[in-house]
């Protein structure tokens, strides 16, 4: 929330209201230090002094008063509540009378030649502090007044003495001088509070700022000092690295520290794209000095999912098979349904034996197996752009089963989703053509393997990435390890049937909705497929 300038003046006049009271605090014990020093220098005989001169016991009445009235207000002060100073009635009352009695003092003692004044310059300049706002212009105003009054009664009252109104004049002169003097000063301090409070509230709304911008960031961002501590990490950078929660990732992972350390060596190395490990994403990463001339001490790391560059591949590997599937579409298709036509023409005759016919039947078996390959490899540059929308997980897997059992009534799907709030993004009906491929793909194997037409739908959430997954698992016998590096690939198929575009289409699906699909072998046999889906939450292009 960005701070306005009415709390940047509160908090201006909050500091001061502390600062003035701690310093009325200060005030009271000088108050009583002045008293106990004045009755001293009243009392001793070593060195003569005009104080009392005029009426030696009254002084000394009004110094014990003085001295009395000084610590009670001291000891009033430490207690009463912090609302009483908040109208500055206390401080004023305080500072007046203080002038008032050091005024009766001087009175006391002969006038202004006693040298009391001093002391009366002190207790404003205290004011112009303690006080603020126009209120305060009155102390100066009280000291003059009193002064000259103080010269004025003295020479009624005692004509013997000399009275001296041009000293009086000069002291009320000063009152205001050193009143004014302060007041500018404090205003310019006050000032230049207001000034470094807005920078400060300003460079604090900016951080806030870059701190939203960086954590909402595509790209992966870790800030790491020279022992590779990590200082700062944005949220994509936790799901890339395969951490969940900011506080947990205390030091970088050894993967990642050993391309660190070597860029460290050497600035102008590029890392090759890698895994942090199992289930996290394909990473690139580079690296940037926070001091251009200094790559032992700060660094910044950049971390970026290559699942987009390979999407952006794969857009450009689809428009290629695009234009090369419509010269397939001419040169095979009409062929291929010449043959067909006369196959069937074939079949027909009364004059064949069954072993043409069985001849016959393959012709037609795998005609019908070639158009299939045509279709789906025209399909895949009619594909329209994704439209992703946000699903609740476990909502969608129950519409599908519904819909999926209503086609193969005899199959056996188990669905499982913890939390049951999993959300994820994604086009909906692109999503159905995948799962479609995959759990008619495991049906089939388990079916063939186990007798039994199971799937297992395991749906939640990754604790190291926080991102949403699917697993497809099935009972079937798995794929062969030699064949796993290959399982994605167009046009590979371990069944005669098959066309070898069904898995490679499906990943080609997902990653069009920044998704990854995935092969495991399931621990208690059988194939897991694992769909992980990008964060809900988080920006997407």
């Amino acid at each position: 929330m960005t701070t306005s300038n009415a709390d940047i003046i509160q908090e201006v006049e909050g500091r001061r209201f502390e600062l003035s009271h701690g310093l009325l605090k200060v005030y009271n014990y000088y108050r009583v230090l002045v008293g106990l020093a004045l009755l001293s220098v009243f009392l001793q005989t070593l060195i003569g002094t005009r104080l009392g001169t005029l009426m030696p016991e009254l002084f000394a009445t009004v110094v014990f008063g003085y001295i009395f009235l000084n610590l009670a207000s001291a000891v009033i002060v430490q207690f009463l509540p912090r609302r009483f100073f908040a109208v500055q009635y206390i401080s004023i009352a305080l500072v007046a009378f203080d002038i008032l009695a050091l005024t009766w003092m001087m009175y006391l003692s002969g006038g202004v030649g006693s040298g009391l004044g001093v002391l009366i310059l002190v207790g404003v300049a205290a004011g112009a502090i303690i006080v603020t706002g126009r209120v305060s212009r009155l102390l100066p105003a009280l000291a003059t007044i009193a002064v000259l009054y103080e010269e004025f009664y003295l020479s009624l009252s005692t004509p013997q003495l000399h009275d001296d109104y041009f000293q009086a004049g000069v002291l009320g002169i000063l009152y205001f001088a050193f009143f004014l003097v302060i007041q500018n000063l404090s205003g310019r301090i006050r000032q230049r509070d207001i000034r470094a409070l807005t920078q400060a509230a300003e460079l604090s709304d900016l951080e806030r700022v870059n701190r939203q911008i960086i954590h909402r960031m595509r790209t992966g961002i870790v800030l790491v000092d020279h022992d590779n501590a990590v200082r700062m990490v944005n949220q994509s950078a936790l799901a890339l690295i395969g951490q969940v929660q900011e506080h947990e990732l205390e030091m970088l992972p050894e993967t990642l520290t050993n391309h660190l350390n070597a860029w460290r060596q050497d600035v102008y190395l590029r890392a090759p794209p890698f895994q942090i490990g199992p289930g996290t994403p394909q990473i690139r990463v580079s690296f940037s000095a926070v001091r251009s001339d200094s790559p032992t001490g700060d660094v910044t790391i950049f971390i970026e999912d290559t699942g987009e560059i390979q999407q952006q591949a794969q857009q450009l590997k689809l428009a290629a098979l695009g234009r090369l599937s419509a010269s397939i579409a001419h040169e095979i298709r009409n062929p291929l349904g010449a043959i067909s036509h006369a196959a069937q023409l074939l079949s027909e005759s009364t004059n064949l034996d069954k072993g043409d016919a069985r001849l016959t039947d393959i012709i037609h078996s795998h005609c019908k197996r070639m158009n299939n390959v045509i279709e789906n490899v025209l399909e895949m540059p009619r594909r329209t752009r994704p439209k992703p929308v946000r699903l609740s997980l476990a909502d969608y897997l129950d519409e599908f089963t519904r819909g999926f059992k209503e086609s193969m009534t005899d199959v056996i799907i188990e669905v499982n989703v913890d939390p049951k709030d999993t959300e994820v993004r994604i086009d909906k009906g692109q999503l159905g053509q995948v799962l479609t491929n995959l759990v008619g793909n495991g049906i089939r194997y388990s079916e063939a393997h186990n007798d039994e037409p199971y799937i297992h739908l395991q749906g939640g959430i990754d604790p190291r990435t926080d991102r949403p997954f699917l697993n497809v698992i099935d009972r079937g016998p798995g794929v062969p390890e030699d064949q796993v590096v290959n399982l994605f690939e167009p046009f590979f198929t371990t069944t005669q049937s098959g066309t070898g575009l069904g898995l490679y289409i499906s990943r080609e699906l997902c990653e069009a909705n920044q998704a990854r699909l995935t092969y495991y072998p399931h621990d208690g046999g059988g194939s897991c497929f694992r769909i992980t889906f990008t964060h809900p939450d988080r920006i997407t292009g």
